[in-house]
């Protein structure tokens, strides 16, 4: 947060994502009191940045949420399913806490007085919310309050997603401030590169991947082509590829367009089969302007809408259609979600076909700590899927040059001109192990003052 002349500007709003009951408590209060926040500015659409958005117009909003035009789009089919999800995790909680009770009672124990669970938001904040953004181009200069004006530059992340140049007038001295969201990799398949930095005053900077350096994108586009000429090689099963509905999904469907068009691999079905990444993706093909050099010789656009990320992509329709999957034979290739495996359409496939020798599970992203996901990707032979336990019999691969955040390397190089002229910076978004990595490094290369915030610390600059 921003305190500017007396005004309160939020750099985004996201929801900590984890553990039902952690998740819960850590989100269902804000550290600030919502209804004297004036004003928001939205880096990208990913949950973890915006995902208490509605939250804060439900507990007194009223500002304005500025926001890039795909930003916006994506928010408005990603905050509805969170809204679901955030409904569904209460009534989870809430029939824990039934049983517990009852539990406690037939011991003779107090019953336990923890309130019932309500969801963090619904529909109808998000409908409030949606109506509170206000899009922005890229480097457009706007308005966010008296003395405080900003404009976004592509990042490279996500479609829409964006680093943030503000300049903060107060007592007539002027700062700039640079925000980087989460900062995006140079080359990624699919979307522009990152735009460089401009130089500030107050530099708060993403630091996910401090301390590790990515693949290459051409191991990683062999490493694919190679998984698919295992699949057909078998002649039968699937390639099952658990993946995030936004961003991730598109990623995928272009390099296997790639892949196929090269000749780098056979063709075989592909199938999408998840909701969110077919909605995610239609809006996606509509920002071919958005596209970098590569994809648009590739694609195929017409009036700035891309016809398809991978010629030949289906995408299921039903929850019929979906379970219609496990008759197929195969060969196929069937990218679901989520990506971490906790949720969604991907824990029916797994739990179809984890046991077949026949099945390739192909990790692309990260998994977090006490998820299905991380699990399987070290090398648990049994798991517990929907309640029941499997044996594992599927193949495992992990790719891990399919990442959207800049690594060490990418962080270093966009930040290092900065050091002459920044007053300070101050690292986020990154674990310790992250972190201290990339603020050594950072050191070195001359920035005078280095701050790793916690949790409501307040700084006077």
């Amino acid at each position: 947060m921003l305190c500017v002349n007396g005004r309160q500007v939020l750099l985004d709003c996201g929801l900590f994502q984890g553990r039902r009951n952690e998740s819960y408590q850590r989100n269902a209060n804000f550290h600030f009191d919502a209804s004297k926040v004036d004003a928001v500015i939205q880096s990208h659409a990913h949950i973890d940045h915006s995902g208490k958005l509605p939250m804060l117009v439900r507990e007194g909003f009223h500002g304005t949420i500025h926001a890039t035009h795909g930003t916006r789009d994506l928010c408005t089919i990603l905050l509805h399913d969170c809204a679901h999800i955030l409904s569904k995790d209460a009534e989870f909680l809430n029939k824990k806490r039934m049983r517990n009770k009852v539990r406690g009672s037939r011991k003779g124990n107090a019953p336990p007085t923890n309130a019932e669970v309500m969801p963090l938001y619904l529909d109808e904040d998000v409908d409030e919310t949606l109506s509170r953004f206000l899009s922005h181009r890229y480097g457009e200069w706007f308005a966010v309050l008296d003395g405080v004006r900003a404009r976004f530059h592509e990042a490279g992340h996500i479609l829409g997603s964006a680093w943030v140049e503000v300049e903060a007038t107060e007592d007539g001295e002027m700062r700039r401030i640079v925000f980087t969201g989460d900062y995006g990799r140079s080359g990624l398949p699919l979307l522009r590169d990152p735009e460089p930095f401009v130089q500030a005053d107050i530099i708060i900077s993403e630091s996910t991947y401090g301390g590790k350096t990515h693949p290459g994108f051409a191991d990683m586009q062999q490493e694919l082509a190679d998984a698919v000429k295992r699949l057909v090689a078998r002649g039968r099963g699937r390639l099952l590829i658990p993946a995030f509905a936004v961003g991730r999904t598109q990623n995928i469907l272009y390099e296997l367009g790639r892949v196929f068009e090269s000749g780098a691999a056979p063709k075989v079905p592909v199938i999408v089969d998840s909701p969110l990444a077919t909605a995610a993706t239609s809006i996606v093909k509509n920002y071919c302007r958005y596209y970098d050099d590569e994809a648009l010789e590739q694609l195929e656009c017409i009036d700035g809408r891309a016809q398809s990320l991978c010629p030949g992509v289906r995408f299921t329709e039903s929850v019929g259609e979906s379970k219609l999957l496990n008759s197929h034979p195969g060969p196929m290739i069937v990218l679901s979600a989520s990506g971490m495996m906790e949720t969604g359409r991907i824990l029916h496939h797994l739990a179809n076909w984890i046991g077949s020798p026949n099945t390739e599970l192909l990790v692309v992203g990260f998994q977090a700590e006490h998820t299905l996901g991380r699990r399987l990707a070290e090398g648990a032979k049994e798991v517990s899927i929907l309640g029941e336990h499997y044996q594992v019999g599927a193949r495992l691969t992990t790719m891990d040059g399919f990442s959207a955040h800049a690594d060490q390397q990418d962080l270093l190089r966009a930040l290092k001109p900065l050091a002459k002229h920044a007053k300070i910076l101050f690292l986020v978004h990154g674990e310790d192990g992250q972190r201290r990595p990339l603020s050594k490094n950072l050191k070195q290369a001359g920035f005078e003052r280095i701050e790793e915030p916690v949790e409501q610390q307040a700084f006077r600059i």
